[in-house]
Parts: C-alpha cells; structure tokens; sequence
C-alpha cells in the first residue's frame, strides 16, 4: 500500500510522478465537483467511446481513477466485466465500501510497469499484461505523466486487438471564449508556470498532443473532441458553465497553494511569489467564459 505525504494542513501522495496535488478530504470533494462538471461538459456521460454497447468487453481499467467515481461509472456500463480503479494512493474508503463486485482496486504508477519484469502486484500481474484489456479510461493525467511515449506504449501493449483507449485531458493555455486567441502567452505568472512543469516533464498540452503521441505508438485514431474548460461560466457555452462554477468554488481558491508548489520548484518565494500568484488570479478570471482547452481522444489498438 502506498504511503501519504503528511504535513500540519494538507496530505499528499509519496511518489516520484510529479503529481503535486494533495490526497485528502478537500481535495477528494474538489475532483468528484471536477469530474461532475467534466460529465455535462461533454455530453452526460463519463465515456464517450463507443464501447457502451459492446457485449464481449471482460476486463478495463480506469488509470489514475482518484476518487473512484469515474471507476464506477465504468463498471456499471459493464456489469459483466472485470472493472479496475488504478491510483498513485488508495480510493476513499467509502468508495470501495459501495463498488459493485466487479471492481478491484489497484495502487500504482502505470509508468513503473515493465513487461518483461514479472511482479506480484495487481498492477503488473492482472492489469498491464501483454493483450489483456478491452478499455483503458483516462481522465486528466497531465499533472502526473512525465513520459507519454511510455504510457501509451503500455498501453497498447495491454489492450487486446481491437481494443479501445479512451484519453480526455486538458492543455495549460487560456483562450477567449469561443476563439483561437490565446490569452496567457502575454501572462508571466503563466510563462514561469509552463517553464517549472516542464523541468518536471509535465507537458503544457497533453490532450491536443494526444493523438500524435497515441498514433506514434500504433494506435489508430478513432476521433479527436475538443471541449470548452471555463474558469468563468459564460452563457456561450452552456454545457461549460457547471465546469465555471466549479472551478471558481473549488479550484481558485486551491491556486495560491498551487502555485506555490510550482513556482517555489523555480525558487520564486516571498513578495515575487505573491505578485505573481495576484495576476494569475486576476487574469484567469478576467472576463466571462475565459478558458482551457480539454481533449477527448479515442484510438484503437488494430
């Protein structure tokens, strides 16, 4: 099992991904209104692969599933199938009290799997083995991939033929509400954000590069869906302004703390630190419907 990180106010995950954000109650909270939001914002459901109706689908597995909801969700549309929740550290408690018995837990990094290592765990002994999976779910990796080459090798490697990967996840640049005009590429709080990540190896569009990276690993691309995450609800885009409210009550109000972490890798502290952290909550919520772009990819394995 997986150790926390512990300190005075918050808790996180002992890793060396460089997933930086907390494990615990709040944030727990933070990223079921996420994953609510991220269901209406593209169309009511957790999946949109077209796999909801297939009837030989025996095993799939939602990777770096949190609290599990999205694990769940899986497994109902799939009640015959071998449904695994994977995580840097455990579900909540009582998330794994209320899973169907088609689920099984796993504590992991997908990038620590080694094909021709054999191990004793679940995630490299039942999940990412050689031809195994029908659906490989995964929503919001960006903050904790640092090799995308590797995770999509393995996971092709780990789907049987004809099997499906399922990526949604979000590029770091702001737009103007219903336009190409990027926003942040004038912003210095932004520009320092982008050069920490990347010396982490955190990429700044994991899900517009997705399917460059999903086809370099042989996966055929199925459909590429482009979405709209306000950071202030607009009624242009109505379908985005539960993702507004959202991230203006749960996900601003963590950004102080956030960049903090981020920035404090650059050695930015103290009054830079709190001149910088002042503009970006001034610009992110500078004008209705101001934006990030989020990406649905959908490949499958020929």
């Amino acid at each position: 099992m997986s150790a926390l990180d512990t300190s005075a106010e918050r808790r996180y995950h002992k890793t060396k991904s460089p997933y930086f954000m907390p494990q615990d109650v709040i944030e727990q909270n933070r990223l079921d209104a996420q994953a609510a939001a991220i269901v209406e914002m593209i169309g009511g459901a957790p999946c949109i692969a077209p796999v909801q109706h297939r009837w030989d689908v025996s095993k799939a597995v939602d990777v770096g599933c949190g609290t599990g909801v999205a694990t769940i969700q899986i497994a109902a549309t799939f009640p015959t199938a071998k449904v695994y929740g994977l995580d840097l550290s455990p579900v909540p408690e009582a998330v794994q009290s209320m899973a169907s018995s088609n689920v099984a837990w796993a504590e992991g990094n997908v990038l620590d799997v080694a094909f021709d290592t054999s191990g004793d765990d679940i995630m490299s002994s039942e999940i990412f083995v050689p031809d195994n999976l029908d659906y490989i779910f995964g929503r919001m990796l960006f903050l904790g991939i640092d090799d995308w080459s590797s995770y999509f090798s393995t996971t092709y490697r780990s789907l049987k033929s004809g099997g499906m990967i399922e990526h949604q996840d979000l590029d770091w640049a702001f737009y103007r509400v219903g336009t190409d005009e990027c926003l942040s590429d004038e912003w210095e709080w932004h520009q320092a954000v982008l050069a920490s990540a990347a010396q982490v190896g955190i990429s700044k569009s994991a899900g517009s590069d997705a399917a460059a990276a999903m086809k370099a690993a042989g996966f055929d691309i199925l459909s590429v869906q482009r979405y709209e995450y306000s950071f202030v609800p607009s009624s242009k885009t109505p379908t985005s302004q539960t993702m507004g409210r959202y991230v203006q009550a749960k996900l601003i109000p963590q950004y102080p703390e956030i960049l903090g972490k981020i920035l404090g890798a650059q050695s930015i502290v103290g009054e830079e630190l709190e001149r910088l952290t002042k503009d970006c909550l001034r610009d992110i919520s500078s004008e209705e419907g101001i934006c990030q772009r989020y990406t649905v990819t959908i490949a499958r394995k020929s």
